[in-house]
């Protein structure tokens, strides 16, 4: 039985023994709160000085202090054999495509039961750097890290995210198997491109296609860095095959107060937002940019295409504005299919940009038509 005595400004919750002995002592944990009303006794979360024991907290490291974090958290890989079978996947065409199998759960689903954007591309993001350490690893070299080569590890390179693409055919619902095939479209010492292709595992249709194009930064000079070292490890991780996506050739959009027709402020990173390196995780920006889209469109329209250009990072203490404007197509604001696309832009307070974005949304009793990617992997 727990007893709560509560007064309007202090609270104690005592938790009796497990015995029944009345001499054994109670744990207390007391502190004050204006918000109860009660019979008379004290009720709080702060801790009791009996309890002998200091909360503190304790500041994020400094941004560049990357190879200190993986080396706290021990994220080095240690048991390479064992890679594949963990992740549930298979390596096909010599170790060049990595194939795996996913079972869409509840919470990755959106108020339609389909599979959210943010939660799509957190899926697709995880398989490039386990296919990196099976790519190295069948080549006999060791990775480091994040699925780093060993040059990178070196000299404190990372990749990092400029550009990512996708279109959609048909989004997945709850509890459906996909099957996402990953490979390494190019490579070279400065940049490295990524091809997904999704489809149903039952019927084997094309249900999604992305692609997105990396960038190599120094951790320490925080600038994109050319080193052919590294491009002559990469290049034997490329799996040749035609684009999965047509590159989009229109220049993103600036915007700012005065052209945005939405806009959000005030978007501050959660605790959970953040990435090892304190910087927010770049799955986010999407939720972001879709903060100030007109929430009609949302429940009305599905997500077609999406074009994201990363500028910045964005740390824990950023103050971000999500701004969005309908793109204007004669008086109906829509695109011949019936679509309606937007230009997004999301800034610090400051006014730097963090990313730029292009999405395009169809209405959702619409059938989009368009050719399939036939791609058998024996």
């Amino acid at each position: 039985m727990v007893t709560a005595l509560v007064t309007p400004t202090v609270f104690r919750l005592i938790l009796p023994s497990l015995s029944s002995s009345k001499n054994n002592p109670t744990m207390c944990w007391k502190g004050r709160s204006n918000s109860l009303i009660t019979n008379g006794n004290n009720f709080n979360f702060a801790p009791h000085r009996a309890l002998l024991f200091k909360m503190q907290t304790k500041e994020p490291p400094e941004e560049n202090d990357t190879e200190k974090r993986q080396k706290e958290l021990n994220l080095n890989p240690r048991r390479l054999d064992l890679i594949t079978d963990t992740f549930g996947g298979k390596l096909l065409h010599g170790g060049l495509v990595l194939q795996q199998k996913y079972l869409l759960r509840s919470y990755e689903s959106d108020p339609d039961g389909k599979v959210s954007i943010e939660a799509l591309v957190n899926r697709l993001q995880v398989l490039d750097p386990e296919s990196t350490i099976n790519h190295l690893k069948s080549l006999g070299l060791q990775a480091n890290g994040f699925g780093s080569t060993p040059e990178m590890h070196r000299k404190d390179l990372v990749w990092v995210v400029y550009r990512l693409q996708i279109e959609v055919e048909r989004l997945p619902t709850w509890a459906d198997v996909v099957q996402v095939d990953h490979w390494f479209a190019s490579a070279s010492g400065k940049r490295k491109e990524c091809d997904w292709l999704v489809r149903d595992y039952k019927t084997g249709e094309t249900l999604i296609r992305a692609t997105s194009l990396y960038m190599m930064m120094n951790t320490k000079t925080r600038k994109i860095s050319l080193e052919k070292e590294v491009g002559a490890e990469m290049k034997h991780l490329v799996f040749k095959s035609d684009p999965i996506i047509n590159k989009a050739k229109k220049k993103l959009q600036h915007l700012d107060f005065e052209t945005a027709d939405y806009i959000r402020t005030g978007l501050r990173p959660l605790w959970n937002d953040l990435d090892i390196n304190y910087h927010v995780n770049h799955v986010k920006y999407i939720s972001w940019i879709l903060e100030s889209a007109p929430r009609s469109i949302l429940a009305s329209h599905n997500l077609s295409v999406m074009t994201l250009e990363y500028r910045k990072e964005c740390g824990w203490n950023s103050i971000l504005q999500s701004l969005t404007k309908l793109k204007k197509d004669g008086t109906s604001h829509s695109t011949e299919d019936g679509g309606v696309e937007f230009d997004h832009l999301l800034r610090a307070e400051d006014g730097s940009e963090i990313l730029r974005g292009r999405t395009k949304w169809l209405p959702k009793n619409s059938k989009k038509c368009s050719e399939s990617i036939n791609m058998v992997y024996g």
